[in-house]
């Protein structure tokens, strides 16, 4: 921030992964970066289409010396968020339209775990190359969902957001999921994608 300069902390690929669609970077209270890339793939929407679990979640350590992958054959992840405690590393998986978590140990993570409901309304039979065309279709993307961002309130919802439906759900502690903002016509909120939050005083504001 003072002299503007930049660094590569890394590049190209890791473990003989590309890092082409590299996501999301989180980083936490010691200073590790956590990263999503969302598909090894050339042809992202050949991905969306089949629904192909092949991203994977790595672990930058605070000295940037070292990297390592932490979670495989994740279904698309997106967005990633730490609780308060940093128990659970939650993660948005854009092409499934929900939320999993995963318990860290220390310097990797644990099995994923379902948080909260599926959150969109893609059919089990509407996975497939024959739905590379899917962009070209506003009521199929809208239904299928597409999560994107999250964050944390002080109180301890999760805040996510859906791009093509311009709809914000948060998801209590105890799993249940509330529609905050819906606006189909995208008259007020259009393709959210990221979500932040403010501290004013001891509360939050979203």
């Amino acid at each position: 921030p003072v002299t503007g300069a930049i660094t590569a902390v890394l590049g190209g690929q890791l473990d003989g992964r590309p890092l082409r669609w590299l996501n999301f970077v989180l980083v936490d209270s010691v200073g590790a970066l956590w990263c999503s890339v969302s598909t090894v793939a050339d042809d992202l929407v050949d991905t969306i289409a089949r629904g192909t679990a092949d991203g994977f979640i790595f672990r930058v350590a605070p000295d940037c010396q070292s990297a390592q992958v932490v979670a495989d054959a994740v279904s698309f992840p997106n967005c990633m968020a730490l609780d308060r405690n940093e128990d659970y590393l939650y993660v948005v998986r854009t092409v499934a339209a929900d939320v999993v978590r995963f318990p860290i140990r220390g310097e990797t993570l644990g099995p994923q775990q379902r948080f909260g409901p599926p959150l969109g309304d893609r059919r089990p039979d509407e996975f497939g190359p024959q739905y590379s065309q899917f962009p070209a279709d506003e009521q199929l993307y809208r239904r299928w969902g597409f999560a994107d961002g999250c964050a944390f309130d002080a109180d301890g919802n999760l805040w996510v957001t859906f791009v093509f439906p311009n709809r914000i759900v948060a998801i209590s502690p105890d799993g249940r999921a509330t529609v905050v903002v819906e606006d189909p016509d995208g008259a007020l909120l259009s393709g959210p994608t990221s979500i932040a939050r403010r501290y004013w005083s001891d509360r939050s504001i979203t």
